[in-house]
């Protein structure tokens, strides 16, 4: 129940944004720079720049320069993978991949560009999530009660199982030593009566 209210919360919250995604895929060859541009044009986007290097021979990293419109954000980094979050102004937001570096290792990079048009603030972001970790913390005692009532629901009928499993054998070989020694008794009484 608690994931399903999770899950509302972030639609209800995702369904004010709206937004542009780039996804692509790019080959970034030994010695070689790819850049790639996008137009922004609202006055002020939030955007998140995600990049990754899928497959290579030798070292798994790539040189990045992300720059936002008119320098509004800038980073330069080399590392296998990255995500990045900042509010660009209108204009080119630029991202290039640079694997110069590189003498026989070509690249292959997933990079994923999205651009939300309606900035949500990150308070706003930050008290849903505070309301959903704490209803789902309740959901998680709420259940771990119900596991331990179970738990000794089931303890108590197993103890009422295994005594009367006791019972039903202790009352078994009384029965089976009555009944052998009542036969006794009846071989014995028509033997003497026989005699």
């Amino acid at each position: 129940i608690c994931s399903m209210r999770l899950l509302v919360s972030i639609l209800a919250l995702l369904s004010s944004v709206t937004c542009t995604l780039h996804r692509f895929k790019t080959i970034v060859e030994a010695g070689q720079t790819d850049c790639f541009t996008v137009d922004i044009k609202q006055v002020s986007v939030g955007v998140t720049a995600s990049y990754m290097v899928i497959s290579a021979d030798t070292s798994h990293d790539i040189h990045l320069d992300l720059r936002g419109a008119q320098s509004s954000y800038q980073v330069k980094e080399r590392k296998q993978r990255g995500i990045h979050t900042f509010n660009a102004a209108q204009g080119e937001m630029s991202l290039c991949l640079d694997n110069s570096y590189s003498f026989s290792a070509d690249k292959l990079v997933a990079v994923s560009i999205h651009i939300n048009d309606d900035i949500v603030p990150l308070s706003q972001i930050a008290d849903k999530t505070t309301q959903s970790a704490n209803s789902i913390q309740r959901a998680l005692k709420l259940a771990q009660n119900e596991l331990y009532d179970r738990a000794n629901v089931e303890r108590k009928h197993r103890t009422v199982a295994e005594n009367n499993f006791e019972s039903v054998n202790f009352w078994g070989i009384v029965n089976s030593c009555v009944m052998v020694f009542s036969s006794l008794v009846q071989v014995f009484i028509i033997c003497r009566l026989l005699k």
